[in-house]
């Protein structure tokens, strides 16, 4: 009986049902903006972490008769992705794109045959998929 004296009412006064899907529908584009910030501001707080987490060293670099031999090793506690080689001297800038993955607590050497050291001082850089750096001086 009430559901019927209800439904008569809404149907009468169509200026209450307007004013009630406005709302609902604001409602619901809030909700989807308010979750939407706060997933990417979760995912932006886990690549930090991720990044915070990694660390990278240079340990020793050679060179042996075929090549360039990079010795890396992970002293953090994600796998680490090394993606760019550059070798620096104060005349040449050497850019090498590589794909080595080290595990944690791993060391990881690394032969290029088509890598050689300059002679005298130079700096090796190695940049991980996260955006990290490790650097090795050497001569």
């Amino acid at each position: 009986m009430l559901w019927t004296i209800t439904c008569r009412r809404l149907k009468r006064d169509r200026r209450g049902i307007s004013n009630i899907i406005v709302i609902v529908l604001s409602l619901v584009i809030i909700l989807a903006i308010v979750s939407n910030i706060v997933l990417w501001n979760y995912e932006m707080n886990q690549m930090d972490w991720e990044k915070m987490k990694e660390n990278v060293i240079i340990s020793n670099v050679e060179s042996v008769s075929y090549g360039s031999q990079f010795t890396f090793e992970n002293d953090g506690g994600l796998t680490v992705h090394l993606v760019s080689l550059w070798i620096i001297n104060s005349t040449d800038h050497q850019h090498y794109d590589i794909s080595v993955f080290v595990n944690s607590a791993e060391t990881k050497n690394y032969l290029r045959d088509d890598i050689s050291l300059p002679t005298g001082g130079y700096t090796v850089k190695v940049v991980t998929e996260r955006g990290n750096t490790a650097v090795y001086s050497g001569s």
